[in-house]
């Protein structure tokens, strides 16, 4: 797993990621926490995220077709400058007044939200794109430990400055990690290898179509990857769902919140270590049905026994569940979706998981004045059991019949 460590491509790759990920986090957890602070701000801050949800919801499919007709290396080092130019004119904006309207808050965190949105499918991509099919395992492994690890960082220290540091400060420190993450992404050696990029001389809906009639043609491979996608759709919900049910179910301190927290990251890096060598004896297949059982667990075991210990001892499996499934499932899109397709398929799959967010998020909203927290666990319960019975039904195509061929790689499909 660790081999990949000694390409150079990666070491710069992952300490952009490092760099980028640390300062991004801590404005994303910083501005939301003063955003809420404000009178009636919880409930602009959920308006804003809502807005700011559905507003990605119609730009990803664009964002998919640019990843596939320009350079991926091009549109990284457009991003990190979108989030250096955003941050620092905010930044200037806060040393200039001495303060921030709520306004400025809500286009800090959306530039964040836009920032991700481009970011990190294109990284998939780019990564698809340069390194052989052979390192995707361990690639994918690597990258979810670092993220976790760049996770961990940032909420420690937003933690700590978040309420003693004047947001200007926090602001220019992003910008300087955006611009660190800039040139170590120019220093990545890049030779473009599509040889079917996406027209550029047709429309953007031509485009897009062809990723749809892709996907038209493969749905054993959309239920996998819809089934598979389900677990981080409820670790999103969880940061909804687990202050309230810490706080009002369990009626514990924001201490248990955070012990959680620090637990799941433990997990999620246990399972960036761990992943690469389950999928080596039982597969992709296997595992990603392993690691959704194990999320399904923790989900339905936090809703049925509410107890302080066993949440702490669940945010474990949550993170290992939710990190292990992510790594096959990401694995096995690289190994399948042709490069020249891969950032409008993955454009349409964090569209639906949008959707999915924000469905779940306005059910909730309404009905856990009724139910609670447990309430909405155990219809996330439901979800994760229906979506691990999706993946086993994704059987064949992994072990096709002797009349069909696997789309999957054959050292993945067979143990």
């Amino acid at each position: 797993m660790f081999g990949v460590l000694k390409d150079r491509r990666i070491q710069y790759l992952l300490t952009a990621n490092v760099f980028s990920s640390i300062g991004s986090g801590i404005t994303m957890i910083a501005v939301p926490w003063l955003l809420v602070n404000r009178a009636g701000g919880d409930q602009i801050f959920g308006y804003a995220t809502l807005f700011s949800t559905l507003l990605l919801f119609f730009a990803s499919p664009y964002i998919g077709v640019l990843i596939d007709r320009i350079s991926r290396k091009k549109t990284l080092l457009f991003a990190e400058y979108m989030g250096l130019t955003t941050v620092l004119v905010f930044a200037l904006w806060g040393y200039v007044t001495g303060q921030f309207e709520t306004w400025q808050l809500i286009a800090i965190h959306f530039g964040g939200s836009l920032y991700y949105s481009i970011y990190f499918p294109t990284k998939f991509a780019f990564i698809q794109e340069i390194f052989d099919k052979g390192q995707y395992r361990s690639l994918n492994s690597v990258l979810e430990v670092q993220n976790q690890f760049a996770t961990m960082i940032s909420g420690g220290l937003a933690s700590l400055v978040i309420d003693k540091v004047f947001l200007s400060h926090l602001l220019v420190v992003d910008a300087m990690t955006y611009l660190i993450g800039a040139v170590l992404i120019f220093l990545v050696p890049y030779q473009p290898q599509r040889k079917d990029n996406a027209a550029a001389n047709v429309s953007f809906f031509a485009n897009i179509k062809e990723g749809y009639h892709y996907l038209k043609t493969k749905p054993l491979l959309n239920l996998y990857l819809i089934s598979a996608l389900m677990p981080f759709i409820g670790v999103m919900m969880g940061n909804y769902l687990f202050p309230i049910y810490v706080t009002k179910t369990l009626g514990a301190s924001a201490t248990v919140l955070g012990l959680g927290s620090t637990i799941y990251a433990i997990g999620a890096i246990v399972a960036g270590l761990t992943i690469p060598y389950l999928m080596n004896r039982l597969n992709s297949y296997r595992t990603t049905i392993a690691t959704g059982v194990v999320y399904a667990v923790a989900i339905t075991m936090t809703a049925m026994f509410p107890a302080a210990l066993i949440f702490i001892a669940m945010q474990f499996l949550h993170g290992w569940g939710n990190a292990g499934i992510r790594v096959a499932r990401n694995t096995v899109l690289m190994e399948i979706v042709p490069n020249h397709l891969i950032g409008r398929i993955n454009s349409f799959f964090n569209a639906f998981g949008m959707a999915m967010r924000v469905s779940l998020l306005t059910l909730f909203t309404q009905t856990i004045i009724y139910t609670g927290a447990t309430g909405s666990l155990y219809i996330l319960s439901a979800l994760m059991i229906t979506a691990a019975i999706g993946v086993v039904s994704s059987r064949k195509l992994f072990f096709p019949g002797p009349d069909s061929s696997s789309t999957v790689p054959k050292n993945n499909a067979l143990s």
